[in-house]
């Protein structure tokens, strides 16, 4: 069996692994202004594209938090070494890692002050 799995990766080039498989992607929701990220499998959700490379399409949905629900589409254009040549998004805007950790944090903040104070004072019982 090790025979064949070593065969075959041969003529097909070694598969990626770890963090070659997954493409991060990040975005924000026009619409409920929130970031999202999700990922692209790049084994399994890209196909061979017209003009030469890859093609890949992802639809990120928010998390529903503040009642809000929506999607966010990604296209992403790949060369043929699988890097990201050209990308367009609908319901939202293109977020660079650092960028998605910035939105992130203040979406974090927003959430705890808008959070109600817990109620610390005291109250008395009635007399029965």
């Amino acid at each position: 069996m090790n025979f064949f799995a070593r065969f075959f990766n041969t003529i097909k080039g070694q598969a990626p692994s770890g963090s070659d498989r997954y493409l991060p992607i990040y975005v924000y929701s026009n619409r409920c202004r929130e970031p999202i990220v999700g990922q692209l499998d790049m084994m399994n959700e890209i196909s061979l594209a017209d003009e030469g490379g890859y093609y890949g399409r992802k639809v990120l949905h928010t998390s529903g938090k503040q009642r809000c629900f929506s999607q966010v589409e990604v296209e992403l254009w790949l060369d043929t070494k699988k890097r990201v040549t050209r990308y367009e998004v609908q319901g939202g805007r293109w977020l660079t890692a650092a960028e998605y950790a910035q939105a992130l944090e203040e979406q974090n903040a927003e959430e705890v002050e808008a959070s109600p104070a817990e109620d610390t004072s005291e109250t008395e019982s009635l007399p029965k």
